[in-house]
């Protein structure tokens, strides 16, 4: 299926190999791809909602759980230690996906 393929951000080609692990400087590692089409290289997060975090994922879902559960802005800041202007980032970052984990949600409860 062509929608979960890789594939290059730059000319969108299929035909991409591995180059290299890469080790991110906060939490584990990425692996780094080479387009055959074009002097790009990218790894698996490049254009999508994952790109620039610095977070691990799961503490950004543990904090966004617990605002969607009713904590403050200030207690959910002092709670996790993160800033209040990083958490809103977080919120506007993530908002878009709201509907697209909604209808996950239901077509894997459909099929269960």
């Amino acid at each position: 299926m062509d929608l979960l393929r890789l594939r290059c951000p730059v000319c969108h080609s299929f035909d991409i190999q591995y180059h290299s692990p890469s080790t991110t400087k906060n939490h584990g590692g990425r692996v780094i791809y080479k387009c055959e089409n074009c002097p790009a290289y990218f790894s698996e997060t490049k254009h999508t909602f994952l790109e620039g975090l610095k977070t691990p994922v799961s503490v950004i879902w543990q904090v966004l759980k617990a605002r969607t559960e009713g904590m403050g802005l200030n207690a959910a800041a002092r709670t996790f230690e993160k800033a209040k202007k990083t958490i809103l980032a977080w919120e506007r970052k993530f908002l878009d996906l709201h509907q697209v984990l909604f209808l996950s949600a239901l077509v894997h409860e459909f099929l269960a």
